[in-house]
């Protein structure tokens, strides 16, 4: 394992980047998942070994990410792909779990079918795991490539939520994005996707409710969402 650190002063840094430990990519080059791909490991990163920028962190394409995932080697991790990017997903706490819950509840009876921490294959290089999200009928040849809504649950992941998170969506034509702010009992929607992003942005606090984004589903009051009532 090599020593060195490892920087690239092109990668988003809203985006935490996930480390790998030196027994687990081993086993990915054992597997033969990385080879050819002239890289190694620095820092827990996969970085170029050849080339004209060696010390640039190695972008996966989406076929390679679905083959590592396919060797059940990354099961357990928390992690998914942005921008070709091993992605650290945030942990789990009390109030993360209590929204899911309660939102998946509220989307129980959407007449699209209802994802809850599933993938999305989002062109070549993305496939993120949104917190909850509702799409057309499912291929069993492939994961979704769109959805109708994402929603992701931030409680310390703002920024990628935000950033990366939020542009990708766009970028993938998802017609409506929520962002459910913890801390802040708000929920962001953004709507009108394009390539740089959403052009919409409304924030719905407590003693609003947003809008039904889907056929099936009421109106979603915010200060249910956040008290201890049952929502």
């Amino acid at each position: 394992m090599a020593t060195r650190a490892a920087t690239d002063t092109s990668i988003d840094p809203r985006i935490p980047l996930y480390r790998l430990d030196t027994d687990l990519y081993r086993r990915f080059v054992e597997a033969g998942m990385l080879g050819g791909a002239g890289v190694e490991l620095v820092d827990g990163l996969l970085v170029e070994r050849d080339g004209q920028h060696p010390d640039s962190i190695h972008r996966l394409n989406l076929d390679t990410y679905n083959r590592m995932v396919a060797t059940g080697l990354l099961e357990d991790e928390p992690v998914e792909l942005l921008d070709g990017l091993l992605a650290e997903m945030s942990p789990q706490g009390v109030g993360h779990f209590d929204a899911i819950l309660r939102l998946t509840r509220h989307f129980a009876q959407a007449r699209a079918w209802l994802m809850v921490q599933l993938p999305l294959e989002l062109g070549s290089r993305g496939e993120p795991e949104p917190d909850l999200a509702l799409v057309e009928r499912p291929s069993r040849e492939h994961l979704p490539r769109t959805a109708l809504l994402a929603i992701e649950v931030a409680v310390s992941s703002h920024a990628k939520d935000r950033g990366p998170k939020a542009e990708l969506y766009a970028q993938s034509g998802i017609p409506t994005y929520w962002l459910v702010d913890v801390p802040a009992q708000t929920i962001e929607v953004r709507t009108d996707p394009g390539p740089e992003g959403y052009a919409r942005c409304e924030t719905y606090g407590l003693g609003t409710k947003v809008p039904s984004p889907a056929d099936g589903v009421a109106d979603l009051d915010v200060s249910r969402l956040f008290d201890d009532h049952d929502a």
